[in-house]
């Protein structure tokens, strides 16, 4: 599956901001995708699909477990399918327990989990996929094989391959903006077309 999504950050202040429709970033895909998805389970090949299909991961920070919940359906209920609640969020996991419950159908994850733990964590809350800042050995080595999408942090070619190799079936480049930005992930899909991306960092609303 040959993907490259955005992902931008959001947070209760930019809510004013939000069209009833956000609009989806680009995604390319390659005739590869169709068998190099027969490998994966039905859970993480459908949170795929929903990060396919809508372009964009929405992430979201907050300074209360109240005002992230207010966000966060705001967000979701305003057309946004994949969303993602910073750790540093008060209260996250609790916050991504009742929007599993009120929003089943939809990808719901952790963002900047940096250990097993956090990992785990997400995991027993319900998130559907969890991101990382960096390929966290532990992480991958623990849960890459459960019913959850890992999206490891890289930013070279080497981490990019390195990542995939261990088992990521997305990574997460960033810091993208102080990379180069379009043109730093263009020339990464050149050599790495069969590896899903996720554009991270630097990105807003209108981007």
């Amino acid at each position: 599956m040959d993907m490259v999504a955005t992902s931008w950050r959001l947070t209760p202040q930019s809510l004013p901001l939000l069209p009833p429709k956000v609009r989806s970033f680009r995604v390319s895909t390659s005739s590869s995708s169709s068998s190099s998805s027969l490998s994966l389970s039905p859970v993480i090949q459908k949170t795929l699909s929903l990060i396919q299909n809508s372009g964009v991961i929405a992430c979201l920070r907050a300074n209360s477990a109240e005002l992230a919940y207010e966000a966060a359906t705001a967000t979701l209920d305003g057309g946004i399918s994949v969303l993602e609640i910073v750790m540093s969020t008060p209260g996250v996991f609790q916050v991504l327990r009742q929007l599993v419950k009120d929003y089943p159908t939809l990808a719901l994850g952790v963002g900047t989990a940096l250990n097993a733990e956090d990992a785990r964590n997400a995991m027993n809350a319900g998130a559907k996929f969890f991101m990382s800042p960096a390929t966290v050995k532990d992480i991958m080595e623990d849960v890459v094989k459960d019913e959850i999408l890992c999206i490891p942090g890289v930013m070279t070619p080497t981490e990019i391959l390195s990542a995939y190799d261990a088992g990521a079936k997305i990574v997460k480049v960033y810091p993208v903006s102080a990379l180069g930005g379009v043109q730093y992930i263009s020339a990464l899909k050149k050599p790495f077309p069969h590896i899903p991306m996720v554009a991270s960092q630097g990105i807003m609303i209108g981007s």
